[in-house]
C-alpha cells in the first residue's frame, strides 16, 4: 500500500512542477524569434562572405537591426500558443491555416525538425 501513495505522490509533484513551469505564449513567441534570427543571420552570412568593404558591414549590422525588428512584429502577429495546463503547443498562422510548430513543457520549448527544412526551402512558399 505503502507503494502505491509514493508512486501517486511522485507524479503529483510531476504534475505541480509541470504546471507551474509551463512556458507561456511570450516564452513560445521568443525562442521561434531566436531560431528565425539565427537562420536570417547565417543566410546573410553566406551571401555575404565575400565582401569585405567598410561600408558593406556597417550596411549588413544596419540590416540586420531592421530586420530583427521586423520579425520580432511578424512573429508576435503569427505565433501562438495554446495552454493545455501541464504543456503547451506553438501554433503560427498564416493565410488563415494554423499549423502546430512545436510544444513546451517544464520551461522550455520544443520546435519541431521541419522549421529549419522550411525555413531553408522558403518560408512562405505554397504547400509548406
Amino acid at each position: 500500500m505503502k507503494k502505491n501513495h509514493l508512486i501517486i505522490w511522485i507524479i503529483t509533484i510531476i504534475a505541480v512542477i509541470a504546471i507551474l513551469t509551463n512556458p507561456n505564449q511570450d516564452r513560445h513567441r521568443e525562442v521561434v524569434k531566436s531560431r528565425f534570427n539565427s537562420y536570417i543571420l547565417e543566410s546573410l552570412k553566406e551571401k555575404n562572405s565575400k565582401t569585405s568593404a567598410q561600408w558593406a558591414d556597417a550596411g549588413k549590422t544596419l540590416g540586420n537591426m531592421l530586420g530583427g525588428m521586423f520579425v520580432d512584429q511578424i512573429i508576435n502577429n503569427l505565433v501562438s500558443s495554446d495552454n493545455y495546463i501541464l504543456f503547451s503547443m506553438t501554433k503560427i498562422s498564416w493565410e488563415g491555416k494554423t499549423k502546430t510548430i512545436g510544444f513546451g513543457a517544464f520551461g522550455n520549448v520544443y520546435l519541431i525538425g521541419k522549421i529549419d527544412e522550411t525555413l531553408k526551402n522558403g518560408v512562405l512558399d505554397e504547400g509548406k
